[in-house]
């Protein structure tokens, strides 16, 4: 215990060495001003640690990111609620391009952007761009509770409070898991809503729509396209968490000239991370909106994971899996920065 916070002597360590510039084992004033130049809150030892501990966290809104450390803390409920008010902006902001990717991602023909873009505002203008948003948002609190505690308990399964990188992989691989499961049927219901073609002002409510989906498909279709979905959490996790180290080593030996890099240059490399990460697995994002948005009375039936990808490969061949990727990409960098920006004034919000 130090300074009302628990470390061990290797996170003590690690915390030294990130401010010792030189590596001459001693912090002078110069390389304390340095460290403190972008910090945003009140310089005491405890808030200065925990902002260290948690730079590397980005969220480009695919998935509920949870801080680094969190369970050392007394707050976990306030620092879970600032992530979930952070990525229900960020979520917000980027709706439109989101519902573009989706829209995409679904069509078998060629398309070009004006034209989706064109087709989506005759449903019903500007908040046709919105469309699903509701329930995106809605999910992000019970899928950052769920992933946190199931994580946490994993840590004490496991039985060591510092379970190293490819322990924070399969761990968070499998709390990711476990909360994708759990509102996967919200997620379902989201794309049914964004890529259903409706006259303006004639969209079926929410309600009825869920209800028709059970009555019509039956409650296994809530979980259509669950596989790929769950193929990719770990590949996305380990392409993320890989390339994120890379660059921040890259960017310490060529830029900063073994210094270490400030927290905007590890936002950054966090963006770039995620958007390797979700470039790569994208393929699987597509198979998984098709399946999604599959109902049972088309006539183009879809049998299963590997008819999507044997169909969409011989009618569209290897581009048809990058359908929508252009828009996703797109919203990556105002996604991390409104989720980090939002997460800093929600803290200070609720004085943490």
């Amino acid at each position: 215990m130090f300074a009302g916070i628990e470390l061990s002597d290797a996170e003590l360590a690690s915390f030294v060495e990130h401010i010792d510039k030189d590596n001459n084992g001693t912090i002078t004033f110069g390389e304390w001003r340095d460290f403190l130049l972008l910090y945003p809150h009140e310089a005491t030892i405890k808030n200065i640690y925990q902002h260290w501990e948690r730079i590397s966290q980005v969220d480009i809104g695919e998935q509920a990111v949870i801080p680094a450390g969190i369970s050392k803390q007394g707050n976990a409920f306030k620092y879970l609620l600032a992530g979930g008010v952070a990525g229900a902006i960020s979520r917000t902001a980027t709706a439109p391009l989101d519902r573009l990717k989706v829209s995409f991602a679904v069509q078998t023909s060629k398309t070009s952007i004006g034209s989706t873009v064109k087709n989506i505002w005759k449903e019903g203008g500007t908040l046709s761009f919105f469309r699903g948003n509701g329930l995106n948002v809605a999910k992000v609190a019970p899928e950052s509770a769920i992933k946190f505690y199931v994580y946490e308990m994993l840590k004490e399964i496991i039985g060591k409070d510092d379970i190293g990188t490819f322990g924070r992989l399969l761990a968070g691989g499998t709390a990711g898991a476990v909360a994708q499961t759990a509102v996967y049927p919200m997620e379902l219901v989201k794309t049914r809503l964004q890529t259903y073609v409706s006259e303006p002002g004639k969209f079926p409510s929410l309600g009825k729509f869920s209800k028709d989906i059970w009555v019509h498909e039956g409650p296994r279709a809530f979980y259509k396209g669950m596989v790929p979905s769950l193929l990719g959490i770990i590949p996305y996790a380990g392409i993320d968490l890989a390339v994120y180290e890379t660059l921040k080593e890259m960017s310490k030996t060529y830029v900063y000239f073994d210094s270490e890099p400030g927290p905007i240059a590890q936002l950054s490399c966090g963006t770039v991370a995620g958007a390797l990460g979700a470039a790569c697995v994208y393929p699987l994002q597509v198979v998984r909106t098709r399946m999604q948005a599959h109902q049972a009375k088309e006539a183009a039936r879809y049998d299963g994971m590997a008819d999507v990808f044997i169909k969409t490969y011989q009618k569209e061949g290897a581009r048809g899996f990058y359908k929508g990727l252009f828009p996703n990409l797109l919203k990556v960098i105002p996604a991390a920065s409104i989720t980090y920006i939002s997460y800093e004034a929600m803290k200070k919000t609720l004085e943490l």
